[in-house]
């Protein structure tokens, strides 16, 4: 029998049986579970699937945020032979649709978008319901535990679901599972779609074991160490860590009841190993710089040797980063101003590299092996180098079986066992990788001049002030980026707010201002905000070559978001949807050029 992960929840079921494995949030405090109830979980979710006729090859589709449910579904899914295909809580019907359909899933667990705001039309069952009728390939539709308010002869509550299962042996389970191979599809995993519809990664058990395996050259974790959950289970890096180190560690993981809580939850669990994506740190970095910039007693403190120490151990703790062995920052480039801050602070996040085709990790840095602009060496086992067009070009065990039913698009960038990354960098002498960019996204400027945006954009958000920025000048005679504001750094910069008190929510952040008789508007369009911010950006300019510089900026009404087609679901700006929704502010900064 193959190892895989559910095959590993088993032994952690006999190993660790009264161990914690998971935490999960409710009304009355944490619900936590042993080993032993996790597994009885998944196999009760295992059967009722085999009582469903879901069959080796099979698809479920898991349409929410990270619960027991999507870990157990998952688990499931891949014990009985198929495969678990997430979809981001946040997904638009239209991007349900393609994504369930083009899948082929059999089933699909409908659950919840913490994220909704109140708002019930961005719920996923109701989001669901828009094309329910459109996939007739889906046998059934599950309905997770606190979920309702619709109907359909599809659909099925949670307690209807497991009952499918109640004459459903073990020794089925047991069967299932052993005949798994390292070569089967454990995961189809959908890119987040930059461009286009995004394309379902096929990765394999065999994938997601020499991960799991890889990882130890840089950090080792142990049963019981603590574990925050929060970034969606549908991108490759919360599935890689949240469901197979997790089991293949025996990790004792708390979830989150929302990702815009993941700080107050690292601050209450003060967890061993922390994952995120750039935008996470971008926040502790601004709360932490403000505070030390504001206090001249820390701001002394930490650069007295007596001082420093404690200082230091008060800043880890209100960050959530006092046990904190290891954090892992991904998925997109991040200032390495951030990366200095915390490290000089004893917090230890380094940067790393990878995308859904390598299942998450493809390069990292680590303690003695730290290289802060880099992006880190490449993992043991595999191999990378720089095609002669700049294009990083991978290979590996961790690197993906193909693009689901889309050998033109698979053949494109894989060949002769390369993976074609699409991302321009380099390699030094000593191995550390450095990512340029897309390459795709490199602007050629009307003189002719190659300039990457996102290392530009990277730079100019770490004025406090600002949330996003986008850069223009594909064919243009200058540079001018697009702009948005921060409503939380407003609130605690301008107005004084102690930082707890205010809302996570973006939306929720605007509402308060106006609560104080404040209106966002207030700020995007003051001129003090717009010298404060050009002052800024002069000194930031200094870093680049004169084409590469920002000549002209627009300060834009709102922020971009995932609803508006701007943002991925990790925050990831997407820059034709953002070209298009504001066409008439980037022509304004071109006027007589």
């Amino acid at each position: 029998m193959a190892s895989t992960t559910p095959s590993k929840l088993l032994e952690n079921a006999m190993k660790y049986a009264d161990q914690p494995a998971l935490s999960t949030p409710s009304v009355d405090g944490w619900v936590t579970e042993t080993w032993a109830e996790v597994a009885e979980c998944v196999m009760d979710i295992a059967r009722a699937l085999v009582g469903l006729d879901f069959n080796h090859g099979d698809k479920l589709s898991l349409y929410s945020y990270n619960c027991k449910e999507w870990y157990g579904g998952y688990l499931a899914a891949q014990m009985v032979g198929g495969a678990g295909v997430g979809v981001y809580h946040t997904s638009s019907a239209e991007e349900v649709e393609w994504v369930v359909s083009n899948s082929e899933s059999k089933v699909v667990f409908v659950g919840n978008n913490p994220m909704a705001a109140g708002d019930a039309s961005k719920m996923p069952q109701h989001r669901l319901m828009q094309v329910i009728d459109t996939l007739d390939k889906v046998e059934h539709f599950v309905l997770l535990p606190g979920v309702g308010g619709v109907e359909h002869a599809k659909l099925m509550t949670w307690d209807t679901f497991i009952g499918h299962g109640s004459s459903i042996e073990t020794a089925t389970l047991h069967e299932r599972m052993g005949a798994l191979t390292e070569e089967d599809t454990s995961a189809l995993i959908y890119t987040s779609g930059t461009t286009g519809n995004p394309k379902g990664v096929e990765l394999t058990h065999g994938n997601f074991n020499f991960e799991v395996k890889a990882a130890d050259f840089a950090f080792t974790f142990h049963q019981g160490e603590r574990y925050v959950s929060w970034l969606p289970l549908a991108h490759v890096f919360g599935q890689l860590i949240d469901n197979h180190y997790w089991v293949d560690k025996g990790l004792h993981m708390y979830v989150a009841d929302n990702p815009l809580n993941v700080v107050d939850l690292a601050k209450e669990v003060q967890p061993h190993l922390f994952i995120g994506v750039p935008r996470i740190y971008e926040k502790l970095y601004s709360n932490v710089r403000a505070a030390i910039d504001g206090k001249a007693i820390l701001r002394i403190g930490l650069k007295l040797p007596l001082l420093s120490g404690i200082f230091r151990k008060i800043l880890k703790k209100k960050t959530g980063m006092k046990a904190c062995r290891f954090a892992v920052t991904g998925a997109a480039p991040i200032n390495p101003d951030i990366l200095e801050l915390f490290q000089s602070l004893g917090i230890p996040i380094f940067e790393g590299y990878g995308m859904t085709e390598d299942t998450a990790g493809a390069t990292l840095n680590y303690a003695g092996q730290n290289r802060v602009g880099t992006v880190g060496t490449v993992f043991p086992g595999t191999e990378m180098k720089v095609a002669d067009d700049g294009e990083l070009l991978i290979r590996g065990p961790h690197v993906m079986k193909g693009y689901y039913k889309d050998q033109a698009a698979t053949d494109e960038v894989l060949k002769d066992n390369w993976l074609y990354t699409g991302d321009v960098g380099t390699i030094d002498g000593d191995g550390f990788v450095k990512i340029t960019g897309r390459k795709k996204e490199i602007y050629v400027s009307s003189g002719g001049k190659n300039i990457a945006p996102l290392v530009i954009e990277e730079t100019m958000k770490s004025m406090p002030l600002v949330s996003q920025c986008f850069l223009v000048g594909d064919g243009r005679k200058y540079c001018s980026a697009l702009l948005t504001l921060d409503a939380f750094a407003i609130m605690r910069d301008k107005l004084g707010m102690d930082p707890l008190e205010i809302p996570k929510n973006p939306v929720e952040q605007v509402a308060k201002l106006e609560e104080l008789g404040h209106s966002f508007d207030e700020y995007t369009g003051s001129t003090d905000i717009r010298a404060e911010i050009q002052e800024q950006m002069d000194e930031l300019n200094e870093k680049f070559s004169p084409p590469e510089q920002v000549k002209k900026f627009a300060i834009l009404s709102r922020d971009f978001t995932v609803d508006d087609g701007e943002l991925t679901p990790t925050l990831k700006i997407k820059r034709k949807p953002i070209a298009a929704n504001w066409a008439e502010e980037i022509e304004s900064l071109y006027v007589g050029a």
